[in-house]
C-alpha cells in the first residue's frame, strides 16, 4: 500500500494547487483535472487514465483504489470540503491526467457551442451509451473537464475520445456522411436510413442551434418531428433520439 501523506491545514500549499484544478485555465495548464467520488475514481483506474494523486478522508480506506504510482493524501473533513465542489464532500477524490482511449471514429458527435455542463455531460453519456466512440468539441463549446460535466457524465468521460477542434473544419474533413440538425431545409429523422461508412452528427448551441457556417459543410440536414405543441427539444433529449436512431 502507498504510503499516504496527511494534510490538516486549508493552508497548505499542496491543497491550493489542487483547488486551483477548479478552474479551467489551470486544468488546462497543468493537464490535470478533479474527479470525485468512489465511482468515478474506480471507472478512471478501470479505463486507463492517469491517476496522479488520490485524495482521500483520513479515515476512508481508500487501499482498493491506491497504487504504487501515485501520490495519496489523506486530509481532514475541512480540506475535504475546500476542494469539493459537492455540498456534501465524497470521501474520495482524485487528480487525473486524461489519456483518449482507442476509438475507431466511424461514430463521431460533433458539438457546435454547447452550454450547458449537464447537457454536455448527459450527451457525453448517451454517445458512449449509443457507440459514439468519439466526440469533438468546438472551442466555445463548454469544458468537458470541468467537476458539473464529469458528474453528469457519470464515468462516460473515460471511455470516449474527446477533442476540441474547430467545428467548420471537422465537418469539412470528416471522411463520411455529415448529418447536421437544422429547422429549415432539412429531412424528417424516420425519412433517413442509417447511411453505409462511418458517420457524423452535428448538434448546435441550445439558443442557436448548429451554426450556418458548420451547416454549410454537412451532407443532409435533418429535424425531430414533434406532433405535440412544444416549438423545440432540449439538445440532450434531441441528441439521444438522434444517436438513438443511428446507434452503432
Amino acid at each position: 500500500m502507498v504510503a499516504p501523506k496527511h494534510i490538516a491545514s486549508k493552508d497548505n500549499r499542496r491543497i491550493k494547487d489542487l483547488k486551483k484544478l477548479q478552474q479551467k485555465k489551470y486544468r488546462r495548464k497543468q493537464d490535470l483535472f478533479l474527479i470525485e467520488g468512489a465511482h468515478l475514481v474506480e471507472e478512471a483506474l478501470n479505463h486507463g487514465q492517469k491517476v496522479q494523486t488520490l485524495i482521500a478522508l483520513e479515515d476512508y480506506d481508500y487501499s482498493p483504489y491506491a497504487t504504487a504510482d501515485m501520490e495519496v493524501i489523506t486530509v481532514a473533513p475541512g480540506v475535504m470540503k475546500l476542494l469539493s465542489s459537492l455540498e456534501t464532500p465524497p470521501g474520495i477524490m482524485a487528480a487525473v491526467s486524461y489519456r483518449k482511449p482507442s476509438s475507431e471514429g466511424r461514430r463521431v458527435l460533433l458539438l457546435d457551442g454547447i452550454q450547458d455542463p449537464g447537457n454536455l455531460g448527459t450527451l457525453l453519456r448517451t454517445a458512449d451509451a449509443f457507440g459514439f466512440d468519439r466526440v469533438i468539441l468546438s472551442p466555445d463549446t463548454v469544458d468537458a473537464f470541468s467537476d458539473k460535466v464529469l458528474r453528469s457524465a457519470q464515468g462516460s468521460t473515460f471511455h470516449i475520445d474527446i477533442t476540441v477542434a474547430d467545428a467548420v473544419q471537422s465537418a469539412r474533413e470528416f471522411n463520411g456522411t455529415v448529418l447536421g440538425t437544422s429547422l429549415e431545409g432539412a429531412s424528417s429523422l424516420e425519412q433517413l436510413e442509417l447511411p453505409e461508412g462511418p458517420l457524423m452528427i452535428v448538434l448546435g448551441n441550445e439558443g442557436r442551434g448548429v451554426s450556418e457556417e458548420v451547416l454549410s459543410n454537412v451532407d443532409v440536414r435533418m429535424k425531430i418531428e414533434m406532433p405535440g405543441q412544444s416549438e423545440s427539444l432540449n439538445v440532450a433529449i434531441a441528441g439521444g433520439i438522434i444517436m438513438h436512431h443511428f446507434k452503432a
